[in-house]
């Protein structure tokens, strides 16, 4: 059954790169790069069966995940996040309210502006902070989540972000001031969210509470 669903994830992970390249105008992958997207959707799809098992929940999860690796690529070449994928989110955020009906709708409304207001405030405070495309798929996830996962997926995203830009300096591949995407981090975190958000937000009330 894994090796079922890594096949399906890898011919969705292939269908998602050609078209969000294609999209993007974006050239084709070389070497190794070809098998990045197909690799990362096989895990993804597996991760989410195990997660939620044969489910509709999984298959929401993997819808959503193929919209957030589209947005990641598109994201990480050009530096925009196309507003057709984020339109695309909000059907399934909707779905959601029914297949993960312990999210209710006043923490939906929370999320909706838990993290995407501060990015806007953010973004009109400093130039560049913040892209449009980054503010809005943290609008429409923070309905998906919920506030409290909502905060966790923009925590892993910063910690992830962070570490990739550390990374980049480092290695002399990216200049001090010069602008990163985010898009892919927060893609990231928001997937990382739907999975184990709940487990890892308990978790760390339990340490507090302790």
């Amino acid at each position: 059954m894994i090796i079922l669903i890594a096949i399906c994830g890898i011919i969705i992970g292939g269908i998602i790169n050609t078209t969000a390249r294609r999209a993007g105008n974006l050239p084709k992958p070389a070497g190794l790069s070809r098998l990045y997207a197909p690799t990362i959707m096989a895990i993804a799809c597996i991760l989410c069966v195990l997660r939620f098992g044969l489910s509709w929940a999984a298959l929401l999860a993997i819808a959503i995940a193929t919209i957030l690796l589209a947005i990641s690529i598109i994201d990480y070449h050009t530096s925009e996040i196309p507003n057709a994928l984020v339109i695309a989110i909000i059907p399934l955020a909707i779905a959601a309210i029914w297949v993960w009906s312990e999210v209710s709708l006043l923490s939906r409304g929370i999320g909706f502006l838990s993290i995407s207001l501060p990015m806007l405030l953010a973004a009109m405070a400093i130039s560049g902070a913040f892209g449009g495309g980054d503010i809005k798929l943290m609008a429409v996830c923070g309905f998906l989540l919920g506030w409290q996962n909502t905060i966790l997926a923009f925590f892993i995203a910063l910690l992830l972000g962070g570490g990739w830009a550390i990374y980049l300096m480092v290695s002399g591949k990216r200049k001090r001031g010069q602008q990163m995407v985010f898009g892919p981090a927060l893609c990231v975190g928001v997937f990382l969210s739907i999975l184990y958000g709940n487990e890892i937000v308990n978790w760390y009330i339990s340490l507090i509470i302790m």
